[in-house]
């Protein structure tokens, strides 16, 4: 028994109540014989004479009397336990800080010394209540039930407010400590896959295999709307668990990507201890509920989780599911922990529900963890879809059962217009980042309600601030091959209307949005699965991208060698399933003059007079880039701007051409009689052979870079800028670029007096 010493506090909560029953006995007439025991003495009764406090002479017999107010002898009796209580802790926990300071550094020793403590502070509060459990007489305010209740709150409160930080610490090195030996118990059972032996059999309503597979099924699926998944009742639990919502996956998740080869910290315990470990384990979690002193399990937990996840090498696992391998190792080796853990009845079923409202909360515990680990590097792993698909599996998880879809729209929006939405990144590379997105967030949100405003995000931006959008979307298009994100399958292809084409649609006034919502996501949900379509729609308009992409195509025609037009035929056909027929019908044209100028082109060739290296592209004006389909003009003549027409006035052609246009002209005119020709030396490209001392250079480029090199047919020809502006008489900005493009091709070089000159080898 604990012997008070001058250091303990003073026992004071008893004596107005004290004074009050002496005034009581004296006016009833009755002599006390012996002052009222204390706590102390009461104690040593119950554990040695029981007896003594039921019999007419017992030290309590005054308070036997039914008519002694019941609130004075409660105070009384609540003020010496609480006395007693806190003299007796008082001196364990001061005992006990002095252990813990000299073995803090030592995990076991520490769990030992706390499960002393613990068992020791017990006992003063089971003391407490002894005399309390004396069948005193009927009506006697010491048998009322009323007196043990507070008894016990009281207790329970004083013993609270003494615990100190260490006894807490300890605490939670305890709870850890027997998270280790449990999965140490687990592998010394290997090569055993069963866990269900590692569970409380005061929370097992179900057993062996058929346990396991309830403990792995998920239990917050298909819930009704505003409802508190932490805390859902008995019977929403039993329809869940008997639905076929069985986590399939963690059951196929491989034991070593989940039980981690660590260094056992508990190596050389055998089974038996172990056991024995894991059943004080439980003994002191019940004591503790009593007590009122159960830990935060979820922030035990918590850190448990973090400590993981900073183990695992992210790169080495992109191809499986975090959630999953965690998930595993949650319903194997922690929901064992936590099954003694909670608070217990005698009462299977409540022990049993109770049970699975912790083990929904521990999952989610789980979730959020793994989400504030993940979620700062959102943007990479959108940027690298579809390597981090599993992961991003992962968020569509996490963010739908924690209800943080939000919460990652505004992260990723964030990281959107820190890194992606600047003047130094391309539109080419916007574009792309944008269709990682779509397929990202298709995937994290099926609704497509998160994507609504990551796209409108990047849709303002480009509308207000760039204007090389076109130019991306339909370089993106035409290279389509090349990226796997803008593969699209037949089935998933978006058929725009002829009403968006036309710029017919409803104008996308607020209300209007906002009252047809869901229809608005049921397009967004059909259309993101084309990133063609989401790629087009980010053009101010359909029409400019039609005129864009036909405009690149007449580019790239020019361009064309051996009037070899089955790339580009391939691409257009591709295209053409987004539209309603004859949207392309520039397009289409374009390629037909390119056919018909190659049958002419061979015509024309039999005439030996003709040189074999020039080749024409006869155009229909009105289609090609440059034209105009509203003018009424000869639409056998191409058309030019101003601009256009002086360059191709002035331009100097290759040397020695000159006589073999006229004379293709005058073969065109005998095969074409109601036509003529008007060559424009500014359009098409021109292949060059070059070659030099240890390198020969086959190029093809623009008339003008063709006709500035000529210049340099002799190696010892050098001009100034300005000169062979002169000499070309073409744009200047446009001799600039051929100049520069010959340099970065290193056949032209820029001497130190400003001259031009082909480079020496």
């Amino acid at each position: 028994m604990l012997t008070l010493y001058h250091n303990a506090p003073k026992q004071t909560r008893a004596l107005n109540a004290i004074k009050k029953l002496k005034a009581y006995f004296e006016r009833q007439g009755i002599s006390e014989e012996e002052p009222l025991p204390n706590m102390q003495k009461i104690v040593d009764y119950c554990l040695k004479y029981p007896r003594l406090l039921r019999i007419r002479d017992s030290p309590l017999k005054y308070l036997h009397d039914p008519d002694l107010p019941y609130t004075i002898v409660h105070d009384w009796y609540i003020g010496i336990a609480l006395d007693y209580l806190e003299a007796s802790v008082f001196l364990l926990l001061e005992q006990w800080d002095i252990d813990y300071k000299k073995k803090r550094s030592d995990e076991r020793q520490i769990a030992k010394l706390f499960v002393k403590a613990v068992n020791d502070i017990y006992q003063c509060y089971e003391h407490t209540e002894l005399a309390l459990s004396i069948p005193f007489p009927e009506g006697c305010a010491l048998a009322a039930v009323e007196l043990k209740e507070k008894v016990k709150n009281g207790s329970r409160a004083l013993i609270k407010s003494k615990v100190s930080y260490y006894f807490t610490d300890a605490r939670n090195t305890f709870y850890t400590l027997t998270m280790k030996q449990i999965e140490s118990l687990f592998k010394a059972n290997q090569p055993s896959i069963s866990f269900a032996y590692l569970f409380s059999p005061k929370i097992m309503k179900y057993k062996g295999e058929e346990l396991e597979t309830k403990i792995q099924m998920f239990l917050d699926t298909f819930l009704p709307n505003l409802i508190d998944v932490f805390n859902l009742p008995d019977e929403t639990l039993e329809d869940a668990i008997l639905q076929e919502n069985s986590n399939d996956e963690d059951n196929e998740v491989d034991m070593t990507s989940w039980l981690m080869d660590t260094q056992d910290e508990l190596e050389g315990y055998s089974k038996k201890t172990l056991e024995a470990h894991i059943q004080t384990f439980s003994t002191i979690c019940e004591q503790l509920n009593t007590l009122d002193l159960t830990p935060n399990w979820t922030e035990i937990l918590k850190k448990t989780i973090e400590k993981r996840l900073k183990l695992i090498n992210w790169e080495e696992n992109s191809d499986v599911s975090i959630v999953q391998i965690q998930l595993k190792w949650l319903h194997v080796l922690i929901l064992p922990w936590l099954s003694y853990l909670i608070p217990k009845t005698d009462d299977i079923d409540t022990n049993w529900n109770n049970f699975l409202r912790e083990k929904i909360k521990a999952e989610h515990v789980l979730y959020e963890v793994i989400y504030q680990a993940k979620i700062p590097e959102i943007f990479d792993i959108v940027l690298n879809y579809p390597d981090t698909k599993c992961i991003i599996k992962d968020f569509h998880i996490i963010a739908t059962k924690r209800g943080l879809l939000g919460n990652l729209k505004d992260s990723l929006m964030q990281e959107l217009q820190d890194r992606l939405l600047h003047q130094g990144a391309s539109a080419v590379d916007i574009l792309q980042y944008y269709i990682d997105c779509i397929r990202s967030l298709s995937i994290i949100d099926p609704s497509c309600d998160t994507m609504v405003s990551v796209i409108e995000l990047i849709e303002n931006y480009l509308k207000v601030f760039r204007k090389d959008v076109i130019a991306g979307v339909v370089y993106l298009i035409r290279n389509a091959h090349e990226y796997d994100s803008l593969q699209v399958d037949d089935n998933d292809i978006y058929v725009f209307k002829k009403s968006e084409v036309n710029n017919e649609e409803v104008p996308n006034d607020a209300v209007v949005i906002k009252e047809d919502k869901p229809a608005k996501l049921r397009r967004l949900q059909k259309k993101s699965k084309d990133s063609i379509a989401m790629l087009i729609c980010m053009c101010s308009s359909l029409k400019d991208f039609i005129k864009g992409y036909s405009n690149k195509l007449g580019q790239e025609l020019l361009s064309v060698n051996d009037y070899d037009t089955d790339a580009e035929v391939r691409r257009l056909e591709l295209l053409k399933r987004n539209f309603p027929p004859d949207t392309f019908l520039r397009c289409d044209i374009m390629l037909r003059d390119v056919n018909d100028s190659r049958r002419l082109d061979k015509s024309v060739h039999k005439n030996p007079g003709i040189s074999s290296t020039l080749h024409a592209i006869i155009v229909s004006r009105k289609y090609w880039p440059g034209g105009d389909d509203d003018d009424d003009e000869d639409e056998n003549e191409y058309y030019e701007s101003d601009d256009e027409n002086e360059a191709n006035a002035n331009l100097k052609l290759w040397p020695d051409h000159q006589e073999s246009i006229a004379v293709y002209d005058q073969e065109f005119r005998l095969a074409k009689k109601s036509r003529k020709l008007k060559f424009l030396p500014t359009k098409g490209s021109v292949r060059l052979n070059l070659e030099f001392e240890s390198r020969t250079l086959t190029i093809d480029v623009s008339p003008e870079a063709a006709t500035v090199l000529s210049l340099f047919e002799k190696k010892e020809h050098s001009y100034s800028k300005d000169d062979i502006i002169t000499k070309v008489k073409a744009d200047k900005l446009v001799v600039v670029e051929s100049l520069e493009f010959w340099i970065k091709e290193q056949v032209l070089e820029l001497t130190a007096n400003g001259h031009y000159q082909l480079v020496e080898e």
